[in-house]
């Protein structure tokens, strides 16, 4: 194990290494994708990453995802990990992740990470789902109720808080109940947000710069991280910018 300090400029060449192979095989079979997040925010305002990120988040659509796993499962380099339902036995997240096999993370804001068996940088590969608006709300309550089973049967859950969660829940789907979308208006669900975007934002997908690479994004990306971020040209405050890192230390191995 390597006793030298790790830096974010480290961290990020690694995970542009992991993005550019994850790309590659995601384009070799012409499979769409989308910068997300922090990640999309970065390509706009930094043509990078965000300085302190620490993570990498891409966007597949639910049309295409299952066969994009696949592929990746298979085509990875033997450098990294596809981490799913299939391969880690406690899984409980919505999407997959791609890991590094060349690092160790901890996880102090997100402890119940700590329980899968590969602890490298990851890339998140979220799934973008469309969907007619009037079911949307129905779509996220369905969602998080079998991501609470999930983490229950993970045993990530004590009785207590389990309990709390079901009824939060519960509580949700009175309120939505009355929701009225438009029953033909498109959008795209973010379920790990529990937010949408109409379907004219997202197509098509449109070539943004990242570092020495360009990667494909949103084609409204103004529209998505104004809903998400506000003012998201304007850097958080200092203090602010560690509480969003996702990892707690770092090594090399």
């Amino acid at each position: 194990m390597s006793n030298t300090a790790v830096t974010t400029e480290m961290i990020h060449d690694r995970l542009y290494h992991m993005a550019k192979s994850v790309i590659a095989v995601l384009e070799k079979h012409n499979i769409p994708y989308s910068l997300a997040y922090g990640t999309l925010l970065g390509a706009v305002r930094h043509q990078g990453f965000i300085p302190w990120d620490d993570d990498f988040d891409l966007w597949l659509f639910n049309d295409t995802y299952d066969e994009a796993i696949e592929f990746l499962r298979t085509e990875l380099p033997d450098d990294m990990f596809l981490e799913d339902e299939k391969s880690e036995p406690n899984y409980f997240h919505g999407w997959a992740h791609v890991k590094d096999l060349r690092s160790k993370v901890t996880y102090d804001r997100f402890p119940q990470d700590s329980k899968y068996k590969h602890h490298g940088l990851q890339i998140d590969l979220f799934r973008c789902t469309l969907l007619k608006e009037s079911d949307i709300w129905k779509f996220f309550d369905a969602e998080n109720r079998k991501y609470i089973e999930r983490r229950r049967r993970a045993g990530l859950f004590s009785d207590e808080e389990y309990n709390a969660r079901l009824e939060r829940l519960r509580q949700d789907e009175k309120e939505h109940s009355s929701f009225a979308g438009d029953p033909d208006k498109n959008v795209y669900a973010f379920v790990d947000e529990r937010k949408y975007l109409d379907e004219a934002g997202v197509f098509p997908l449109v070539r943004y710069k990242f570092m020495d690479s360009e990667f494909l994004g949103f084609n409204d990306a103004d529209r998505f991280l104004t809903a998400f971020y506000g003012d998201y040209m304007k850097l958080p405050p200092l203090e602010e910018r560690v509480r969003l890192q996702h990892h707690s230390t770092v090594e090399f191995l």
